[in-house]
């Protein structure tokens, strides 16, 4: 992409991820040639790309995407897994690997734990696994108070976490539970409710394994994972003990990338969070350690990722 300007590909442009994907490229005035809206299921649609309203195409096969520079996949992790194995030529930005571990051939990379030099050095080709934000918020912590003993985290996931699906069947159980016209079969109940989704431990492994590979040690972290009933925004507490530097850490976190650091409990929740493009944190600090809590917009943390993934393939 030396002396010009990116062609671009979105490969679930009409998703949760993906329609915030195009609105930041707008935002940003991110510097392209071309960019071009997929689907699966969506063809036909118009996205909203800052000012520009695009028209979104039916993703054929992977060779469709083999006329870019890089090709940002917000889709399901079957579907991202036969694009990247065909290997069809941009850089491959991976929104699906915020659920599983790292696996050989993809490099997880975050901003403000990923130097930038690395990004431009693996290049065209490559494909770029972007994290759960809840594994870059607990890895920046992590690093930036230079923690290596024992912490203990809860994540709690909203519906969002499971995309338009997830959001609409909250709304459906919580009206139908109102109406007293809830039959929920062998469905779980998400509204009113909070629980550990079948798929707690799994994800549990796959945080804890990002964690390790953005450059946090992981190996003292005991992590739970549950699901919430907000249709928004995703939170993370974390616990840690007390050590000879736990004064600094107050500090330490206001000069973290992409933490905002507040005093005030009010300001701390989820609602407050969507729309952020940084994680509202909170520290309480007394002899036995630290409790910190963080609300923070996982779509938009998650966009934000890939499009500075770009961004830095572009300079």
């Amino acid at each position: 992409m030396a002396g010009r300007e990116a062609r671009i590909a979105l490969v679930g442009a009409t998703g949760t991820v993906g329609s915030q994907i195009a609105e930041l490229i707008g935002e940003r005035n991110f510097p392209y040639s071309d960019l071009k809206l997929f689907a699966r299921d969506s063809a036909g649609q118009m996205v909203e790309a800052g000012e520009r309203s695009l028209p979104v195409a039916r993703l054929n096969n992977a060779q469709d995407l083999s006329a870019f520079d890089v090709a940002f996949l917000a889709i399901p992790l079957h579907e991202a897994a036969e694009i990247i194995e065909a290997q069809p030529g941009p850089a491959l930005i991976d929104l699906s690997a915020a659920t599983v571990p790292p696996h050989d051939g993809a490099a997880i990379v975050a901003p403000g734990l990923t130097a930038r030099e690395r990004i431009v050095q693996l290049g065209r080709g490559q494909t770029f696994g972007v994290p759960h934000p809840a594994a870059q918020v607990i890895a920046t912590i992590l690093q930036v108070l230079r923690s290596g003993g024992f912490a203990a985290a809860s994540i709690m996931l909203s519906a969002s976490t499971a995309g338009h699906n997830g959001v609409s069947e909250l709304f459906q159980q919580s009206a139908d539970l109102l109406n007293a016209h809830l039959e929920l079969d062998d469905e779980p109940q998400v509204s009113f409710n909070v629980f550990a989704p079948q798929s707690a431990r799994e994800l549990a492994r796959a945080f804890a394994a990002q964690i390790r590979v953005l450059g946090a040690d992981s190996t003292r972290l005991s992590l739970d994972i549950v699901r919430v009933p907000a249709f928004h925004g995703t939170g993370v507490a974390l616990f840690l003990p007390a050590d000879d530097e736990s004064r600094e850490w107050a500090e330490r976190l206001r000069s973290a990338p992409g933490l905002i650091v507040v005093a005030n409990d009010d300001a701390a929740g989820f609602v407050n969070a969507v729309g952020q493009e940084g994680a509202i944190t909170r520290i309480s600090l007394d002899d036995s350690g630290a409790a910190i809590w963080c609300a923070f917009d996982a779509a938009r943390l998650a966009a934000l990722t890939a499009v500075w993934v770009a961004e830095t393939l572009s300079e």
